[in-house]
């Protein structure tokens, strides 16, 4: 696939490749969006967002094994290069997790930012300020099975009791398609009350939310842990943690001038339908309108990768 100077919209920007398997990380799209044009630190910049959910019929957490999955994204990662980015920024879990087993991790074309430090960082954080504090990470199949939030947590000091992990299959899915599904409720009460009883006494129960979607119905997962948990709770969201560190690191533009352009695209190999896209687009008009019509008017590339 070639780059069409058209359809960059900027000349010279400077760009970030932003991906995730759905539409969960579109809400980081949005939220960095919004950063860059308050901050007005880069000259121009151009922000595509490739949605590198494998195949309409199954995701990355269907497939068989870790290399299967990592095959995958490995080809959906080459066919990111051709947008020249100058920085990938994986806004999913799950593919944070497939990243290290894939053939370009070891030689990356570009730098790569994935969102599990950012994750362990701010749940480390949370933990040593409220030592009386438990963390339930909430994820994907894959995210959870992989246990690299506990590991390296663990390997942080975190005393392993305080920490519950529990997979909520399917609760992306569901949240892709429409974040305000009535269905969203049930599913987060389901995978809240699978963790409880594993739960030790706590002053804080933390619901970390390693997975992107989750962050769109934070709110839910907090209602369900104070109704279910009877105990202060709190949602971590690792995305505003992960844009905190890159803003913090994006280099000043020669070209800036207190003024940022900022150009969005949104690129998906998998059809979206008309009614998928409107739901989703009315949370990001909230934080980025520009995000939301990138989304409205996304191209459809299904030999992207």
């Amino acid at each position: 696939m070639k780059r069409s100077p058209a359809r960059d919209g900027l000349t010279g920007a400077f760009t970030i490749a932003i991906t995730d398997s759905g539409l969960g990380g579109l809400l980081i799209c949005a939220e960095l969006e919004g950063r860059l044009r308050e901050s007005g630190s880069l000259g121009a910049a151009r922000l595509v967002y490739v949605n590198a959910w494998p195949d309409a019929g199954h995701g990355y957490n269907d497939l068989r094994d870790l290399p299967a999955r990592a095959a995958v994204f490995d080809r959906a990662l080459s066919a990111m290069t051709a947008f020249r980015p100058d920085l990938v920024l994986i806004a999913c879990n799950t593919l944070s997790v497939v990243y290290e087993a894939t053939a370009f991790s070891r030689a990356p074309a570009v730098p790569v930012k994935g969102i599990l430090e950012a994750g362990t960082d701010l749940f480390h954080e949370a933990l040593g300020r409220d030592p009386d504090g438990v963390l339930i990470l909430f994820g994907t199949r894959t995210t959870i099975g992989s246990g690299e939030h506990v590991r390296r947590l663990i390997a942080l000091g975190v005393d392993p009791r305080r920490l519950v992990a529990e997979p909520c299959h399917g609760l992306a899915a569901v949240i892709d398609k429409d974040p305000d599904s009535p269905d969203v409720a049930g599913l987060v009460d389901a995978c809240v009350l699978r963790a409880l009883p594993r739960v030790p006494p706590a002053g804080t129960l933390y619901a970390g939310l390693a997975c992107t979607h989750y962050a769109y119905v934070s709110e839910v997962f907090e209602s369900s842990m104070a109704r279910h948990g009877g105990a202060k709770v709190m949602a971590l969201d690792p995305g505003l943690r992960l844009l905190d560190g890159l803003m913090d690191g994006l280099p000043p533009r020669a070209d800036a001038r207190g003024e940022t352009s900022i150009a969005v695209e949104v690129v998906s190999k998998v059809e979206l339908p008309e009614a998928q896209r409107r739901a989703v687009a009315r949370r990001l008009e909230l934080f980025s309108p520009g995000t939301a019509r990138a989304l409205l008017q996304y191209r459809h590339v299904p030999d992207l990768f």
